[in-house]
């Protein structure tokens, strides 16, 4: 309710409460200093005397701070009240989770999937330059604000390997319908191979229209994703071969044998070359019809390749370009 909100939280005058988080309160606040909206996290003070939770809270924060992406939420400040609360300032991004748009649209047309997946492995990328792992990639922890851009969120549970481990009271971390092999086995001792499977999965769930690997238990979902196998043949025949054998590479068990992030984002910034570069006056449109249960007005349509030359009429127009130019030094 409205009256139980706190009247300041620091500088920032709290407006609507989002939610209840795994450390704390989540507030969408006002900035009076700049006119501008911010959410605030502030860690419940029953954790206060788990110096783990203290420490993960202040690394979340610290972990933003270093990380400089488009895709990747920014933090404002982190301090402490004089009654000892932790609070910690962030970007607020106006939009939906890929969780909301996939609630309503299970497949999503093949260039939203790769723009999503360029998206949110370019971001990837620069955790993973930093040695950060994000450990809970999912479609709750995606977005796409209201101008078509698409975040990522929630490094709450991110592992610095510049850092020590935390020690933690739980076995896993993260969400088990997106973990890895390697991360279901034990979950802070991954690298940023981890977040590549998950990314696989999030794959197959917008092209499949379900998660592949979830099942009707903890046990039986933590089975799959460390045995099944998702063959070719579930994909529909009319996405490229080329970008179903890709996508089944960040699926491999063994994460050696997965490409990184960088791949990813290259591969799909080759396969959209085509492609109008800026797609979020398209996306904007595709996902306000797929909350309203429509179709989309506007799509973006691929432009025509140009025709390369065959080698013989490369040859055959390299001599007339030869010829000319002997003609004409031979004129003047």
């Amino acid at each position: 309710m409205k009256d139980a909100l706190p009247k300041k939280i620091g500088l920032y005058k709290p407006t609507q409460f989002l939610g209840h988080g795994a450390m704390g309160n989540v507030y969408l606040c006002h900035d009076e200093s700049l006119n501008r909206m911010v959410v605030v996290k502030q860690m419940v003070p029953s954790l206060y005397d788990q110096g783990s939770f203290v420490e993960r809270f202040e690394r979340e924060a610290k972990i933003l701070a270093k990380l400089n992406h488009p895709v990747i939420v920014h933090p404002y400040a982190l301090w402490q009240e004089t009654n000892g609360q932790y609070s910690l300032a962030m970007e607020f991004v106006y939009g939906k989770s890929l969780r909301v748009l996939l609630d309503k649209c299970p497949k999503p047309p093949l260039w939203v999937v790769m723009e999503f997946l360029f998206q949110i492995s370019s971001g990837l990328a620069e955790a993973h330059r930093y040695g950060v792992t994000h450990r809970d990639v999912k479609p709750a922890n995606i977005m796409l604000d209201k101008d078509g851009r698409v975040r990522l969120l929630d490094f709450g549970v991110a592992h610095d390997e510049r850092d020590q481990e935390l020690t933690e009271d739980f076995a896993q971390l993260g969400t088990a319908s997106y973990m890895s092999p390697e991360q279901v086995r034990d979950s802070k001792n991954i690298t940023p191979a981890s977040d590549v499977y998950s990314i696989g999965i999030v794959a197959c769930e917008m092209l499949l229209g379900e998660n592949p690997f979830r099942g009707e238990s903890l046990a039986e979902t933590f089975n799959n994703i460390q045995k099944k196998k998702i063959s070719a043949k579930a994909f529909d025949p009319a996405i490229p071969k080329e970008i179903v054998n890709f996508l089944l590479g960040l699926l491999r068990k063994d994460p050696r044998k997965r490409p990184m992030a960088n791949d990813i984002a290259e591969f799909f910034s080759m396969m959209m070359r085509r492609y109008p570069r800026d797609l979020r006056p398209y996306i904007v449109e595709w996902a306000n019809a797929a909350l309203n249960g429509t179709e989309s007005s506007i799509v973006p349509i691929p432009y025509r390749e140009k025709k390369k030359l065959s080698f013989k009429a490369g040859l055959i127009v390299g001599a007339i370009i030869t010829l000319a130019a002997s003609i004409a030094i031979h004129y003047f």
